[in-house]
């Protein structure tokens, strides 16, 4: 009898952990994308970006290319759609946490992501830029 349970419980141990390995692998779409990112250049300048509307499509490998010419700037990408709870799983997976680039001026930033959920996601510059520096935001549209 303890070994009927034994070997039930293992079984169990078993199942649980190969749902859960699958799960997982399948959580985490950015790694095992396989195809090239969709590559978007954003420029940045006191006190806008260019473009200030970015639209992709759902299911998407992201990568966002952020340049200054003039100061030093940042963008930081809100992870979850205009109204949406910010808790449970965000609609923007990175590959490792970078929800956030800052570039000085003459060099570049790369923000890589998997757009998994459709919606409006703001940005906004993350450095501070200068009087207008509020001002400078934009929205990333994930499309169906």
């Amino acid at each position: 009898m303890r070994r009927a349970i034994f070997l039930f419980v293992i079984a169990n141990l078993a199942f649980f952990s190969s749902t859960l390995r699958s799960q997982t692998q399948t959580q985490n779409p950015v790694s095992a994308a396989a195809e090239p990112p969709q590559v978007i250049e954003v420029s940045s300048k006191k006190f806008e970006f260019s473009p200030n509307e970015i639209r992709v499509k759902k299911g998407t490998r992201v990568q966002l290319k952020l340049r200054t010419d003039d100061s030093a700037h940042g963008l930081k990408l809100s992870l979850y759609p205009e109204g949406a709870a910010k808790k449970g799983d965000p609609g923007l997976l990175f590959d490792r946490p970078q929800g956030n680039a800052k570039v000085k001026k003459g060099q570049e930033s790369i923000i890589e992501f998997f757009a998994v959920r459709a919606g409006i996601y703001d940005f906004k510059c993350s450095v501070q830029c200068g009087s207008g520096h509020r001002r400078m935001t934009g929205k990333l549209i994930v499309e169906e």
